[in-house]
């Protein structure tokens, strides 16, 4: 069987869009956290110029899609991307490309591994059927750039400090360093107020005595966000201490959504439907 004759919604499952005009589609990538080699992207210019217009576009998930590819061309297209490393995509009611951050890669403000997390979190669901679409962001801390409140499901770092006060002379510079003025100086001694921090960690490296520490990280779960039509911020599940147990709540999150969302319903309006608390209690017992 080829692509060419499969039915629209089963193409576009695989990531084959159909254009508004006639035999023409739209073949959406898979690129997790939206990474490419520059060999990899040469691959795809020499691509869309031999079977679309020479035109690609950048979606918002980080993903890239190659315009006005012929029906026919499908099964062509499909085999020269496999052999780049950039093979189609995932559209309809599956999970979607996962985008993140780049994380404590490259970022001053990064606390984890999102390029790895990603990597994890495509591994075990790009691609796999649910009732409605499922879209996954990661992002490296609380300044949220890759806005895990508005995926269905997101992932936060975070980073609890630890100020060793014994030493501590009040000097203050820790105040001004700390984006939330979560830390104040009572009796000469650095506090941190817990109901203001939020777990950025920019306070850790501030003082010059080198006294404020990591104490833990934390991987912080969303369920339920949304934009479109009626937007839905997630929100906050629990927190895990790592990449692993973060990707094992997630497939309990799969699996009962698999078992309670509608057809078609997206995941925070199932959860409104269902109740929060008893979701939460389903999931994390």
């Amino acid at each position: 069987m080829t692509l060419e004759t499969l039915d629209i919604a089963s193409l576009k499952k695989s990531g084959y869009m159909k254009q508004r005009q006639k035999d023409l589609f739209v073949v959406r990538l898979r690129m997790p956290c939206g990474n490419l080699t520059s060999k990899e992207l040469a691959g795809l210019a020499r691509i869309a110029e031999k079977y679309g217009t020479g035109n690609v576009h950048i979606t918002t998930r980080q993903g890239i899609q190659i315009p006005n590819v012929h029906l026919a061309k499908l099964d062509s297209i499909t085999k020269e991307l496999s052999e780049n490393g950039t093979p189609p995509g995932s559209c309809g009611p599956r999970v979607r490309n996962i985008i993140a951050c780049p994380g404590n890669a490259e970022c001053n403000y990064g606390i984890i591994d999102t390029y790895g997390l990603g990597a994890m979190l495509d591994r075990e669901f790009f691609g796999e059927d649910m009732p409605v679409k499922i879209k996954f962001a990661v992002t490296g801390c609380p300044n949220s750039c890759a806005k895990p409140q508005e995926n269905d499901l997101g992932v936060m770092g975070t980073l609890k400090p630890a100020i060793y006060s014994e030493e501590c002379t009040g000097c203050g510079t820790c105040t001004f360093f700390c984006p939330e003025k979560a830390i104040r100086v009572e009796n000469e001694k650095a506090v941190i107020d817990w109901d203001k921090c939020n777990l950025c960690g920019a306070c850790v490296g501030a003082c010059p005595s080198d006294l404020i520490k990591e104490e833990a990280k934390g991987y912080r779960i969303f369920v339920g966000g949304k934009i479109g039509k009626r937007p839905r911020l997630g929100s906050e599940l629990t927190e895990v201490k790592s990449a692993e147990e973060t990707v094992a709540v997630f497939r309990k999150i799969m699996d009962w959504s698999k078992k309670n969302t509608n057809k078609g319903e997206r995941f925070g309006d199932c959860l409104d439907r269902v109740g929060f608390e008893e979701f939460k209690s389903s999931v994390l017992g």
